[in-house]
């Protein structure tokens, strides 16, 4: 009988992470392994109409910061640093002026990611449960190609957004919305 050998990736440390010399890619720490993540143009123009809408909106209501591409550190005993295309923080929860650099250890209150072809579906599935474990209020998950919105809720429920319907973010976000077909016409 032969045996059959499982590699499991090498776990690294936030402080191994940050030690790691910059090489142009978007990595992550997920429960303590590294991922790269590959955007590509499509995933570039979503992300912007999606900062110039939402960021749009809560700049104008004066709700809080949202933004592209914070690197944000979980409190968990397996290292959890993840780089949300786009997230969202209350403005009764941006830290001080002299808090704000480096890392953000602040939980945000919704995260948007924008699949890369290089992102499997385990992968984004384990990125979102995450997010919620931590205490992220919506994760929404965009599908470029199949021009779909998964809003993810704490409880676990989902709800799947198409072309015909309108993007909005409940009392996270109150007030915002946007056609799902304005996101992704070209």
């Amino acid at each position: 009988m032969s045996a059959t050998t499982t590699s499991h990736p090498r776990l690294m440390t936030i402080e191994e992470f940050e030690a790691l010399p910059e090489n142009g890619q978007k990595r992550e720490l997920l429960w303590g392994e590294l991922i790269s993540v590959a955007p590509n143009f499509q995933h570039m123009a979503l992300v912007s109409r999606l900062v110039e809408e939402l960021g749009g909106y809560v700049r104008r209501g004066k709700l809080g910061l949202a933004g592209p591409e914070g690197t944000f550190v979980f409190p968990t005993e397996r290292p959890l640093l993840l780089i949300p295309d786009i997230a969202f923080v209350r403005a009764d929860r941006i830290p001080p002026k002299d808090e704000r650099l480096g890392l953000i250890r602040v939980v945000p209150d919704l995260v948007i990611e924008v699949v890369s072809p290089s992102e499997t579906s385990r992968t984004i599935h384990a990125k979102a449960n995450a997010y919620l474990d931590q205490g992220v209020r919506l994760a929404v998950v965009v599908y470029p190609e199949r021009e779909e919105i998964v809003i993810w809720s704490r409880d676990r429920t989902t709800r799947v957004l198409g072309f015909g319907d309108e993007l909005s973010f409940g009392e996270v976000v109150p007030g915002f919305s946007l056609a799902v077909a304005t996101l992704f016409e070209e």
